[in-house]
Order: structure tokens, then sequence, then C-alpha cells
């Protein structure tokens, strides 16, 4: 929702009935108990039934605003007005809403900050004047430290006097509770007009702490933490939650241009263009050597003020390539598929032959050159396709020519027969096709279907794939599964120089090269 010109995280405002159903039994009164009230002895607790089926309990409360005695309080005042202390911290005004906080194996933990006792806690999201805060209906609030660590303090660790970490100043501790949520677009002004609401539903959020860093989810331990890099999280409110994705506004912003982009009659104009190989002649290391300039991993979002994160100081596409191939040494895979994962992004090399064209509309507007989930164009789209819900900007979705599931295509027609998006792998297919590459068919099905996740690992598409791509599928499936795991492996990998490139090549992958034909000077 809109407020005064500024996005909200939620859109939802609950209000707390004060009479508590009996199967939650002393839940709420904890709750008031936290923010600093406490049963009044002398009243009689009352049993309501609201002609609802439903039994409540009417506990009267009351809090005590009178100042403490000036004289040297016992333990038991001390610990009350301990407890007074830390009840400030979570805001008793503006509107709260219930949610889980999700990582990519279901709900994060999160530590206490004394005990390290890890637990899983269901939250209410309350709205400050200074951002939001992570609470419990028993008193728990979630606090960020200076160092990183994200822990949770709940009202146990109030009453102990001897913990030095609740001697921090109430004020300072308040502003460790806080987090301020913050909307990163990925919508493009050149696009015109608001985005749809499925598209908005879908949205990225960082959640900033006072120190400059950002909650998110450690992905080995399932726990919360803060980074200096952003983290990112998406608001989903069929279930309430806030799931911290892997997705980057870089990564939305792309694929929101390949939906725009990537139509039927887009796809047969680059293929007109791109495969009559007129930009010139180049050998495969000589592309190995110009892919050096661009990143492996495109869609990373850097910290302008972290020298050590910088795109400059980013993985190379070359390095990764290099790796992929050495793991699919390691892993004693056939020669083919080695030189598969050491060509199979050099698409990306049309950006240094092409520069006028294809690379200046990679800096300004779109890169198809990058490598990144595929379908089939002319038919219709899946359910499932990646980031479905910006299918609106693409003009294919209103031709009834490409909304049933064969398209233009014939019935069990095969995969070879298709247009996929046109991207870099794409563009390597039918280059290496064109310059008599005597690789087996397996590899180049590899290079070409390893995108197509929506058939390989959901089984779409199946009124167009025929017997051969059944064949072919399985050594899909583990190329794709090899890519990811250097991938995932390679993020915080140095880059290879200049001089181990070249060793690697010639003391093994060249041999290799001359063995499949793929030695001499490709025509582009």
């Amino acid at each position: 929702v809109k407020r005064n010109g500024c996005k909200r995280v939620y859109d939802v405002e609950c209000k707390l009935d004060a009479e508590e159903d009996v199967t939650r039994h002393g839940k709420l009164v904890s709750f008031y108990e936290h923010l600093g009230c406490r049963v009044k002895p002398s009243k009689r607790i009352q049993y309501v039934n609201n002609n609802d089926s439903e039994t409540y309990r009417k506990i009267p409360m009351q809090i005590d605003l009178h100042p403490p005695r000036a004289e040297c309080p016992s333990k038991q005042e001390r610990a009350r007005l301990r407890r007074r202390k830390f009840s400030h911290l979570v805001s008793s005004k503006g509107s709260f809403l219930p949610v889980q906080l999700v990582g990519s194996l279901g709900k994060l933990s999160v530590r206490s900050h004394n005990s390290q006792e890890i637990m899983k806690l269901d939250w209410l999201v309350t709205e400050t004047p200074e951002g939001i805060q992570f609470c419990t209906t028993h008193g728990h609030l979630l606090f960020a430290t200076p160092s990183g660590t994200v822990s949770v303090l709940f009202p146990g660790d109030q009453d102990n006097d001897d913990d030095s970490d609740l001697d921090i100043d109430a004020d300072v501790l308040s502003k460790w509770t806080h987090f301020v949520p913050c909307l990163v677009t990925d919508n493009d002004d050149a696009d015109g007009g608001d985005c749809t609401e499925n598209e908005s539903s879908r949205s990225l959020w960082v959640l900033r702490t006072c120190h400059g860093t950002f909650l998110t989810a450690d992905s080995l331990r399932q726990t919360l933490s803060c980074t200096r890099l952003p983290s990112f999280w998406q608001a989903n409110g069929a279930n309430l939650s806030l799931v911290c994705t892997s997705d980057t506004p870089p990564r939305r912003h792309h694929y929101r241009k390949c939906w725009k982009f990537q139509t039927y009659d887009y796809v047969s104009s680059m293929r007109s263009r791109f495969l009559n190989f007129s930009l010139g002649k180049a050998t495969l290391i000589q592309a190995l050597g110009w892919i050096h300039a661009f990143p492996a991993h495109p869609f990373h979002s850097w910290s302008s003020d972290d020298a050590d994160s910088s795109p400059g100081s980013a993985l190379s596409l070359r390095t990764l390539c290099f790796l992929m191939a050495e793991t699919a040494r390691e892993e004693g895979l056939p020669d083919w598929v080695q030189l598969v994962a050491l060509f199979h992004e050099l698409g990306e090399a049309v950006k240094v032959l092409d520069p006028s064209k294809t690379g200046e509309m990679a800096e300004s507007i779109y890169d198809w050159t990058i490598s990144s989930r595929s379908r089939i164009v002319g038919c219709k789209i899946p359910q499932r396709a990646t980031f479905g819900e910006f299918r609106h900007l693409n003009m294919d979705e209103e031709d009834s020519r490409y909304n049933s599931d064969t398209g233009v295509y014939q019935a069990n027609c095969g995969l070879e027969n298709v247009f996929l998006m046109w991207s870099g792998c794409e563009y390597m297919y039918y280059l290496l096709r064109h310059n008599g590459a005597s690789l087996p068919e397996e590899a180049f099905a590899m290079i070409r279907l390893f995108l197509l996740g929506d058939w390989h690992e959901h089984s779409e598409y199946a009124s167009l794939i025929n017997a051969a791509d059944e064949d072919m599928l399985p050594f899909i499936q583990e190329f794709d599964a090899l890519r990811r795991r250097v991938r995932l492996k390679c993020v915080d990998c140095g880059n290879l120089t200049d001089d181990q490139c070249s060793y690697l090549w010639d003391s093994h992958y060249g041999d290799i090269a001359a063995k499949y034909n793929c030695n001499h000077a490709f025509s582009w």
C-alpha cells in the first residue's frame, strides 16, 4: 500500500481483541506482561461466550505508571525495573502483522543472545517510526549487533542481573532491534505504467540495520545473520512469510527484459541475422581470452563501498569455464564433456566481435548473450516458467497462433526442430555445427538444452519432445547439475591468470579441441 507517497512492506493491519481464547491460555497475557502490564490481583477472571461456539477469558490488567522509589531497590524490584526498561523496546503503537522468516529450507532459526539456544519462532512485525521490529507474543525480541550476529532477547533473560549484555543503554539497544525495510524496484521506466499486482507481489526488499548491514539467512546453517552486502527478501502474502531469496534486482531486471524481447518474431530475426556467420573469424582459445572481461556471476548485487566485492574483482567467465572443465576432468567425465564445459559460454564473445550492435545493446538495453533459463517460443508458455509474473510483457501471449501446446510446430517434432529463446548458448550450438565440430550428438544437446529447465526439471513440453530427446535427457541433466555445483563452489574463487589458462590449454584442452576439430579459426 502507499501512504504519503511511500510504499510499506505489508498491506494488512491487525487489531487485537483483549479477550483471550481459552485454547491459547496465557499467550496474550504474556504478551501484555512483556509490554509492562500485569494482572490485577483483586479482580476476578471472567469467562465470556460470544455466540461463536468459543469461550474466551477476560483478564483485567493494569500498568503502574508511578516512578520507582528513591531508596535502593530489592532484587525483585530490580528485576521488575529491568522488565520495564526492556518492555519499552517493543512498540505498543502502530500496526503489526504475524509473519514467518523463511530461508531456502524452511523456517529460519535464531540464537538466544546468552545461552546460544537455537529456536524457530513465529514473529509479529510491528511498525514504528524508526522502521519495523520482530517480536513474539511471548515477548521475544530480535536484534542485530554491530558484529553481524542476530540474536533474540526473551523475558527470562531480563531477570538475570548478572548478564552484562543487558546493561547496554536502552536507547542503543532499541536501535539494534529496528530494521528499515526498503523496496528495491525492478520496474523499467521505459516500459511505462505501473507493475501488475502479481509482479508487485514478487518484488524484492532489503532489511537494513542501524549498523549499515542487512538482515540475511545463512544458507548453510539456516540461521539469521547480517552481512555488508544487500540480501533480498520477498513478501509472500499467501502464507504471511518473508522469504530470503537468491534473486537479485539485476537478475529480475534481466528476466523482465527476456519476457519483453524474446518473442517468436524476435528469435526469427536474430536467427536470420547471426546464423549467416559473417561477423569475422576467431579461434575458440581467442574467444576464451575475450570473455575474461565478463563476470561469471552477472546478476550479483555488489556493494559500492566494498572494494573486495566490486565487479572488477569478480570471478571472470573465462575462469569459471576453465574451472568447470577441470571439475569435469577430476570427476572422470569424458573428454568431450570437458570441452563442452570449457566452450559452452563462448556466445558472449559476440559482444566483442559485434561491438557496435550487440555490444552496445548489451550495455544499454538487453544482453541476450548471458546464459539464463530458456523456453520455447512459438507455443504456449508453461505456467511455471521462470519469472512468470512478467509474462504480460510478452506480445506472444496475445497471439492465438502461439497459445496451444504445439503452437506453430508439429506434434512430437523433437526439440531439435523448435525455436528456443535466442541466447549465447543457442548461438554456440549453431556455431559449432556450422564450423564442423565433430562432437557427439550428446554434446550438442547439452550445450543447447541445459538451460531449458522447464523440460529437463519439470517435464514440460510433452507435446513436442520425441524419443531422441528422451535419450538425451540424462546427459543434459548431468551437465546442468555439474554447472550448478561449480558455480556455487566458485563464488569466492580467485581468477586464473593468462599463464595458468595457457598452460591448461597447451597441456590438455588444446589436444581435445584438435581431436574434435575445434582448434581452427571459426566463422562467427
